[in-house]
């Protein structure tokens, strides 16, 4: 197999949890959740995950760098994250797949997941993004950490089902999985 480890980078709302689950059980391999650990911190903490900035620059570099280590020093993990393919833009074994999605999607999307109107979803998104984006461009003076170019497959799942998303990643990591 050409990679040993995957990583799922995209905005809100593009499958990234998703497609995380359905390649865990598919392959049953180790796992790393960048957005789950901070939704549990911004829980933990009583902070806003709209409000990246509460995410101080030091927990964001420490469980970067974890993910670093992880993808360079282990075997058979997906991590899931904003950064995560961005992190490992030069680790060659290290399958990195980011999703894309229609805003109008997105938008619907979070707001049936956050029992929320489409409005208020909108408003939502841009603010997280806007200052989730802000802080880590300037944590790691990247303009763009979405840039194609980081990554091996790039998959837009507006009007894909959860099925069809992991086999596209399956058949690139390996096509004789399918």
């Amino acid at each position: 197999m050409k990679y040993q480890n995957i990583t799922i980078s995209g905005r809100i709302c593009t499958g990234k949890s998703t497609l995380f689950h359905a390649l865990k059980d598919s392959l049953h391999w180790m796992t790393f959740s960048t957005s789950q650990f901070f939704r549990d911190y911004a829980k933990k903490n009583h902070h806003s995950l709209e409000k990246a900035e509460e995410q101080n620059d030091r927990i964001t570099k420490e469980i970067d760098y974890k993910v670093q280590d992880m993808l360079s020093d282990q075997k058979f993990i997906i991590v899931e994250g904003w950064m995560a393919g961005a992190l490992a833009k030069n680790n060659k074994h290290v399958l990195k797949v980011l999703l894309t999605c229609d805003n109008d999607m997105r938008i619907k999307r979070f707001a049936l997941r956050e029992h929320v109107t489409m409005m208020v979803a909108k408003q939502r998104i841009h603010d997280r993004e806007s200052s989730l984006l802000a802080t880590l461009q300037k944590i790691y003076h990247l303009k763009n950490i979405f840039d194609t170019s980081y990554y091996d497959v790039v998959i837009d799942t507006t009007g894909k089902n959860e099925e069809e998303i992991r086999d596209i990643v399956l058949t690139s990591l390996d096509p004789h999985l399918m």
